[in-house]
């Protein structure tokens, strides 16, 4: 049983990195980095509870766990299906979380989207796809489609945690032989209706309406993007690149990051 190593203290970022992937904490500001976890198969994709005092994560890209933020032990959902990237609900009864087939060699094959109990109990697969990521506010789910149901070229939709609703917020369209438009890890604002996500060639970050339309670039150049994630008053976006967890204002048509921890990974930000 893992315990996580040190109480983590309030509006802190979470991120996995290293390899194994391992759990840490970083102030909005930068600072000293504190290593959350250390198990033998790696842990990633934190996810903090509206509440701030739990962080879910996957661990060994098996399993969901859950552990107080204040330090303690971690908590398996169980699960039929391998569970990694999980994301709370507004009131922290359940979490949606990617499901993940693998091939001989360990490659993911394919995804589908779930939705369980914080316990483990009655999960249920809403639709296919990844990268969920529950609005704080309302019964919506961004998630990442799947390339092969959505023309070859990957997107941002979105429903509900029933699996109805489904539609589209910034979809990815064939061009020659690339894709136009479309992206990857989508995450919402804290009220709710506006959504961050990366451009298709990874190079920009936009917000848009969790109905779609216009986009607002936030940031683009060079670097390779992952992970955008809103402060808690929505005034700031933190994302990782190769070189580090950079953080950049929300508004403004160019923005112009500051880098704040040399680390890279997946990231949250922890309520207030």
């Amino acid at each position: 049983m893992l315990t996580l190593a040190s109480p983590a203290a309030a509006n802190q970022l979470a991120f996995s990195s290293g390899a194994p992937s391992q759990i840490f904490t970083v102030g909005p500001h930068g600072g000293s980095v504190e290593q959350l976890t250390h198990d033998a198969g790696g842990a990633a994709h934190p996810d903090w509870s509206p509440d701030g005092r739990l962080v879910a994560y996957d661990v060994g890209g098996m399993r969901i766990a859950i552990a107080p933020a204040r330090g303690g032990a971690e908590r398996l959902v169980s699960a039929d299906v391998s569970a990694i990237d999980p994301s709370w609900s507004p009131d922290a009864s359940q979490l949606a979380f990617t499901g993940v087939q693998y091939d001989e060699n360990g490659n993911p094959e394919d995804t589908s989207l779930y939705v369980t109990q914080a316990d483990g109990s009655n999960y249920v697969r809403i639709g296919p796809g990844s990268e969920p990521d529950w609005s704080p506010k309302d019964d919506w789910i961004v998630y990442r489609s799947n390339p092969a149901r959505t023309g070859g070229c990957a997107g941002i939709w979105r429903m509900h945690s029933d699996g109805s609703g489904n539609g589209a917020v910034a979809i990815g369209t064939p061009d020659g032989h690339s894709c136009s438009g479309g992206g990857s890890d989508p995450a919402f604002a804290p009220g709710g209706k506006r959504v961050a996500f990366v451009s298709g060639d990874g190079e920009a970050i936009y917000t848009t309406s969790i109905h779609g339309g216009s986009r607002h670039r936030v940031v683009r150049d060079s670097h390779q993007k992952a992970s955008p994630v809103f402060s808690p008053n929505g005034h700031w976006i933190v994302y990782s690149t190769s070189a580090g967890l950079w953080k950049v204002r929300v508004k403004g048509r160019h923005g112009k990051p500051k880098r704040i921890a040399s680390h890279s990974g997946y990231v949250s930000w922890q309520p207030r």
